[in-house]
């Protein structure tokens, strides 16, 4: 009897494309596949997309999450997030048509689905798939962060719409934080809380800079809110800098807010190896966001010993202890400011509390947690 497959679905490339939490997620969760069965490698395919034209269409090997994986592009993503002209949502459910008899999904499969329009394709190509759906964020309201639909209503509401349905229709659905769970459990039961996970790597002590060094990492677009980060630190009385890695439409925006000054630099889309060195080098990770899930760049940052600065949103609250590992702000410059001097004034005591809460984030323990489901069909 030939075994089920294991296929996952986003956009991304599975190795470091777009940089953000959400592919540090998956490649944890393959981590830990690549750890506890080894043997089922052959049984697992990522479908994707991928800057580089010549892997579209084509299953391919690829190395990630410390093991090689069967990979097929099913579009081209654009390498400058600065100027995306077209839906990459869009496109890649047109990819997942077109390379249908690649992806050749049967019934015995388990679709793991990490962006919510694959769900629609998943099911239309085979009615009645296993389809397990990890909600990075709340779909409820999604529409708002989708730039594409705000000028559009009717699709937007046909849209939020499909997002309802999903989460009625899912197998299973995993979310990141409590508030999720339960505004999802109104439409489905089998809503499961496990949380976002981090690769915990041994403790090294840290020690504050003569120059303040802040970080922040992710995309920049409207609801990251980078701004007042930019201007705090513009006007913070220390001496101080800011290194913004990642890119997006708002990238020129804050270039201009900057106006050349010489604290703030921008180091626009890197790799995940290159944001672990910054976090290295940085002294605190300042968040500004309007609407989070549960940030992997928090959970990244606290796994080095480095103290957070954010808004309160999303699931970030269940991540951090306020007052000990992290400060709370209202997103506002002054309190960006309070919140720098109350994390100066005790830095190693913050830094060693983040590493201790990181702990809790060990990827073997959530991914554990979200497999256990799955396998109630896969039957590994």
């Amino acid at each position: 009897m030939e075994e089920s497959r294991l296929i996952l679905y986003d956009t991304c490339n599975y190795r470091d494309y777009p940089v953000g939490g959400q592919v540090t997620s998956i490649k944890n969760f393959l981590a830990f596949l690549s750890r506890e069965y080894p043997a089922h490698r052959k049984n697992i395919l990522l479908v994707g997309v991928s800057c580089n034209p010549e892997e579209v269409g084509k299953i391919i090997p690829i190395a990630t999450g410390g093991s090689e994986y069967s990979f097929l592009a099913v579009t081209q993503a654009s390498a400058d997030l600065g100027s995306v002209k077209k839906s990459l949502r869009l496109e890649y459910v047109k990819g997942l048509w077109k390379y249908r008899k690649l992806i050749g999904i049967k019934k015995e499969d388990c679709n793991y689905i990490h962006t919510p329009e694959a769900f629609g394709a998943v099911r239309f190509l085979c009615p009645g798939a296993v389809c397990y759906v990890f909600s990075h964020g709340t779909y409820l309201n999604m529409w708002q962060r989708v730039r594409f639909f705000k000028k559009a209503p009717l699709i937007r509401k046909a849209f939020q719409g499909f997002l309802i349905h999903v989460i009625k229709k899912s197998t299973a659905v995993f979310v990141l934080e409590q508030e999720t769970l339960e505004a999802y459990s109104v439409y489905n039961k089998n809503t499961v809380h496990v949380g976002n996970s981090i690769i915990v790597q041994p403790y090294t002590e840290r020690r504050l800079h003569d120059e303040v060094r802040f970080l922040y990492a992710g995309r920049l677009s409207v609801v990251k809110n980078v701004g007042p980060i930019i201007e705090a630190v513009k006007s913070y009385d220390r001496v101080c800098s800011l290194t913004v890695l990642g890119d997006g439409e708002e990238r020129r925006k804050m270039e201009a807010l900057a106006e050349g000054s010489k604290r703030i630099r921008f180091a626009g889309a890197v790799t995940p190896d290159e944001v672990q060195k910054e976090m290295k080098k940085a002294d605190v990770l300042v968040m500004n966001s309007t609407f989070e899930g549960i940030p992997m760049t928090i959970l990244e940052a606290i796994s080095l010993g480095l103290p957070v600065i954010t808004t309160d949103v999303g699931g970030i609250k269940e991540v951090l202890t306020y007052g000990r590992d992290a400060e709370v702000t209202d997103g506002t410059v002054e309190k960006i400011h309070t919140a720098m001097d109350r994390i100066l004034m005790d830095y190693e005591a913050y830094a060693e509390a983040a590493y201790r809460k990181s702990l809790q984030f060990d990827y073997r323990k959530v991914n554990r947690k979200v497999f256990d489901v799955i396998n109630g069909k896969l039957n590994w």
